[in-house]
């Protein structure tokens, strides 16, 4: 028992309340049904979802289900079963296998879900201002950014500097999410007054598992007259990261309460329709000879 899972039961709320926003994808409302599969029994949850962390490659890897007893001491922890559907979408869903003695001592579940991520999107636009080119020591280079939706993983700070014909790029990223590995690959673009490409550079930045930042820089050199066309700059991302997600708790009673729907261990018969019986061939009276 920890001081955690302890609070789950205190904290527990009926599956039909269930609402969760978070960067990575959104639930509303929620149902849990059970099915009888051999000698287990198979808890179904259902919601409507949606994603919320952009366009690009998302898969749910894992979805693990924790029971926990009426002091907070753990039960059992069971992966999702990876042959039925599971899916973020308008009808989100999964299932997980439990005996039927572990689900009569649960009294608050949880699901971990996590999620594998990779997206690319624009993170920052800006307007350059005007620096002395002409000057020998560094000097911060001011910009005003240019209106970007808030990115739904991680916020960016970005900050360039000057000298001469060499430009230094800092960059400080924070997660909005809790995760398990984060990496991102950064494309700097420098544009003229058309908006026509006249310099470039990638730099690289993780966030290690448990750390909230990450740290990265690099540097460009332009020509002074190259560097004296500059207007303005675009910041994109590459994203990969396992995101880690909690549902719940949710309050048992009513899982266990809630009939089986189905057994799903066994195929359903074919219903044979119903035949009248033949009738007996009429006996035939013998006739004797006089």
């Amino acid at each position: 028992m920890t001081t955690m899972t302890l609070g789950w039961v205190g904290a527990a709320i009926p599956v039909e309340d269930c609402q969760l926003s978070s960067p990575i994808f959104e639930l509303s409302g929620g149902a849990i049904s059970r099915e009888r599969s051999y000698d287990q029994t198979v808890l179904r949850f259902e919601s409507r979802g949606a994603r919320t962390c952009g366009a690009g490659g998302f898969e749910l890897s894992s979805i693990n289900a924790i029971l926990v007893d009426p002091d907070g001491a753990v039960i059992i922890r069971r992966s999702n079963d990876s042959q039925r559907q599971t899916v973020i979408g308008p009808v989100t869903t999964w299932a997980h296998e439990f005996a039927e003695g572990h689900l009569a001592r649960a009294a608050a579940m949880v699901y971990d879900v996590e999620t594998r991520i990779d997206v690319r999107r624009p993170l920052l636009r800006g307007q350059l201002g005007a620096i002395d080119l002409d000057r020998e020591d560094r000097q911060l280079w001011p910009f005003a950014v240019i209106d970007v939706p808030a990115d739904p993983l991680m916020e960016v700070s970005l900050s360039l500097s000057a000298r001469r014909g060499d430009i230094e790029i800092n960059l400080v990223a924070e997660a909005r999410v809790c995760h398990d590995g984060h990496r991102t690959e950064f494309e700097f673009d420098l544009l003229d007054e058309q908006g026509q490409l006249v310099g470039s550079r990638c730099v690289n930045l993780s966030i290690r598992s448990g750390d909230g930042i990450g740290f990265g820089d690099t540097s460009l050199r332009l020509e002074k007259r190259v560097q004296r066309a500059v207007r303005s700059f675009e910041l994109r991302g590459r994203t990969e990261l396992r995101g880690l997600t909690r549902v719940g708790p949710f309050r048992m009673d009513a899982a266990r309460t809630q009939p089986i729907l189905k057994n799903v261990s066994a195929p359903a018969k074919a219903k044979v329709p119903a035949t009248r019986p033949k009738a007996a061939p009429p006996k035939l009276k013998s006739v004797r000879g006089r």
